[in-house]
């Protein structure tokens, strides 16, 4: 099977295949026109018609000049006297003149009465350029209609662009996306079908997001009750096992009240100006004293970045905190880098740890998902690289996770540069 090819190029080829059968069968057609088989059906007219005209000049220069020079040809009338002929300008000449300039020329002779022969040079040449430029000018009016139609089919297929730009961006999360809806014919609807869509999704998402908000923020009451009953127990087995089941339940409704809070801050960023160096070198002291540790191994003197500088935080904690939490009891420390391109700012932290496979690369930043605890993956939610999305999203950077060999993962992140 062939490589995927968008619509827009089929039909382009097949515009230029239909422009290029135009000029063909224009051609050939026109040479069929000229040719002898057509010119042989006007030998009686043509004739009948220089028969006329002989009989119409006579003898008389006069009306053979205005013949000449009317019809754009040849005249030479010989009689027993004398023989006069004019050029297709109108000018007196010799016919001997005429022969030698006109000597592909179409010559009809007609005999009158006595001893008057009028002939006739019709220069087909002249004939043949006139109809030339007809030819080209069809051609021309031709292809014109076949780029308007051209023009006319992109501007109907325009709907279809918008509605894969729009799918592209749902695949990347952005549920706010919506189609612009021109007209009401089978693409609009199937428009209209997508925003709705959407828009029912989005509504489901945020719903949901606002229960698990609600019930973490509920809970946090009957966990105190539960925790100042826990003190009145006696010591032992079974306290310590409910504490810590306790100390899980908290653990698990800080995070979400914090993803809350990150949600709201991350619709509305403020847009400040950011030292990422500077940041980084912040973020990484924080860490200090956890194992196997955490190094800038690359990075200007400064990398300025348009942002949210609490939001930034968060993020570079985040990863930096997958990265430590992941590490195995031989595992190097944690590299991060900061560079800049032309395609704005990137952080790229590298670990050594368990790994994410390659498959769940893409998985790995959506809500509560977590990995196989046989690999190590044993302590989370499941909602740190799902709010490092969102941060990034809310500056218009892109995140990508990506499993390093031997093991360890990679997570690059792409901001845009200052404004």
């Amino acid at each position: 099977m062939s490589g995927p090819r968008s619509l827009l190029s089929r039909i382009a080829a097949s515009t230029a295949a239909l422009a290029v059968a135009i000029v063909v069968l224009a051609f050939f057609s026109f040479n069929a026109i000229r040719g002898d088989i057509f010119q042989d059906s006007f030998e009686t007219p043509l004739d009948e018609w220089s028969a006329f005209l002989a009989g119409y000049i006579g003898q008389d220069p006069a009306r053979a000049q205005v013949a000449a020079r009317n019809h754009e040809m040849g005249v030479v009338v010989t009689t027993e006297d004398d023989t006069f002929a004019f050029g297709p300008d109108g000018r007196a000449t010799t016919p001997g003149h005429l022969a030698d300039h006109f000597p592909h020329a179409r010559t009809i002779i007609v005999q009158g009465h006595g001893e008057r022969q009028t002939s006739f040079y019709l220069n087909e040449s002249a004939a043949a350029g006139t109809g030339t430029v007809r030819l080209w000018t069809l051609i021309g009016g031709l292809l014109f209609l076949l780029g308007v139609v051209y023009v006319v089919q992109l501007s109907q297929l325009r709907p279809l662009r918008w509605l894969k730009e729009g799918v592209d961006k749902v695949s990347e999360g952005d549920l706010s996306t919506r189609v612009p809806v021109v007209r009401m014919d089978e693409i609009g609807q199937v428009g209209v079908a997508f925003n709705r869509m959407t828009e029912h999704v989005e509504q489901m998402l945020d719903d949901h997001d606002r229960l698990l908000a609600d019930v973490s923020h509920e809970l946090r009451s009957p966990l105190a009750r539960i925790k100042v009953a826990l003190e009145m127990l006696p010591e032992g087995k079974k306290r310590e096992q409910i504490a810590k089941d306790i100390r899980e339940m908290e653990g698990l409704t800080s995070a979400l009240l914090e993803r809350e809070r990150i949600k709201g801050r991350t619709a509305r960023p403020h847009r400040d100006n950011v030292d990422l160096v500077a940041t980084a070198k912040a973020v990484i002291s924080g860490f200090k004293g956890r194992g196997p540790g955490i190094e800038l191994v690359a990075s200007p003197e400064s990398l300025v970045v348009a942002g949210d500088e609490a939001l930034l935080k968060v993020l570079m904690q985040n990863v930096l905190d997958n990265a430590l939490k992941f590490s195995l009891e031989d595992s190097a420390h944690a590299e991060v880098r900061l560079l800049e391109d032309e395609a704005g700012v990137s952080i790229i932290v590298d670990d050594d740890g368990t790994g994410v496979p390659a498959e769940m690369s893409n998985r790995v930043l959506e809500p509560f998902v977590k990995l196989d605890p046989s690999r190590g993956h044993r302590r989370g939610y499941g909602l740190g690289l799902n709010l490092c999305q969102r941060i990034v999203q809310a500056h218009a950077g892109d995140i990508r996770i990506e499993p390093r060999e031997p093991r360890g993962t990679r997570v690059v992140i792409t901001l845009p540069g200052p404004a």
